[in-house]
């Protein structure tokens, strides 16, 4: 029998914690990291620290690329997987490569969400998910003196916070995509609402956005029911969508995202997924959380990786921890912490 294989697509948190899980506890065994964006892991919690100023880029970084090397472990960086054949058991790669597993965990995260109805606008919008992303924040910062922050997931209050930092004006939009993956609350809505303004953010309670445009180079109007709003910037910030289109035919179970037992398995043996692409099954609730948040990404790296190599560690959440609101549940309240 030969060695085993173990491929891990993403280098998020989750996919950097497997990765090292797997080396830890199997030294014998090829253990394959592939990441799209060209770089090792990085902290994504520290892109507002890196936009304001508080951290420099070499920070952002887990570890350097040559530590995976260190390691053992081959980082395919700059590549990206476009599909998964569960029959042959191997991923294949944009320019046809295909690479044949013993074990494979997914943990390629999620991508920024845009609403539909705002889709014409994206262009004048900023995200914040990536390295490159910050540099972009950083350069368009220099110039700009009034954001808008339109949406509310984990990432928008730690911008709002550097933003407030650095003495900017700040508008923050709230609306009925404001807490994706939370539906819209009054309750909530208010809570949060009397937190900004507590902070000197300027609250817009809005229900429909009628148009935005450039008037300049560095100047945008949004038309927001009956009020405008001139600003120079706009971060959108509307939550993830867990980045899986490229397994649409693959024969995993999809819904928001891949869905997955308490052990983080796929139905496929030796197959599983984690962090913000998975759908984990709780059997006390008997239904579907999401994760959010680095730290839980980096625990459920773990337990895919340990379940990988025989494990049967549950990743189950105290019920108290998971938020249900309207039927969407998750295992955070990043409101409470602004």
């Amino acid at each position: 029998m030969g060695e085993d294989h173990f491929v891990i697509v993403g280098s998020g948190p989750a996919g950097h914690s497997a990765a090292l899980t797997l080396r830890k506890k199997d030294p014998n065994a090829r253990v394959t990291l592939i990441n799209k964006e060209g770089k090792g892991c990085y902290h994504p919690y520290l892109l507002p620290s890196f936009i304001s100023g508080k951290v420099d880029e070499k920070s952002l970084y887990v570890s350097p690329v040559t530590a995976y090397k260190e390691r053992g472990i081959k980082l395919r960086s700059g590549q990206k997987v476009v599909d998964v054949n569960l029959e042959k058991r191997h991923v294949v790669l944009e320019h046809k490569e295909v690479i044949p597993f013993s074990g494979l965990i997914i943990a390629v995260g999620g991508r920024p969400r845009i609403p539909e109805r705002l889709l014409p606008f994206q262009d004048l919008m900023l995200t914040l998910k990536t390295v490159e992303d910050g540099k972009t924040w950083k350069r368009n910062l220099r110039n700009s003196e009034t954001l808008l922050i339109m949406g509310g997931d984990l990432t928008s209050f730690a911008v709002t916070e550097a933003l407030l930092q650095l003495k900017k004006k700040v508008y923050f939009m709230l609306n009925e995509d404001a807490f994706w993956p939370l539906r819209w609350d009054d309750v909530l809505f208010e809570k949060v609402g009397r937190k900004l303004k507590a902070k000197g953010v300027n609250v817009l309670a809005c229900r429909n956005i009628r148009a935005v445009s450039r008037k300049g180079d560095n100047v945008i109007e949004v038309r927001v029911d009956d009020e405008r709003v001139v600003v120079n910037m706009i971060g959108a910030f509307f939550g993830l969508v867990p980045d899986i289109r490229f397994l649409a035919r693959s024969g995993f179970q999809i819904d928001r995202g891949i869905l997955v037992d308490e052990t983080l398995n796929t139905g496929f043996q030796g197959i599983y997924a984690t962090g913000d692409c998975a759908q984990i099954y709780h059997p006390a609730i008997k239904d579907y959380w999401v994760s959010i948040g680095h730290e839980n990404a980096v625990q459920l790296g773990r337990v895919a990786a340990l379940n990988l190599l025989g494990g049967r560690i549950a990743a189950t959440m105290d019920q108290e921890c998971i938020t249900d609101v309207q039927g969407i549940r998750v295992n955070t309240s990043w409101w409470e912490e602004f």
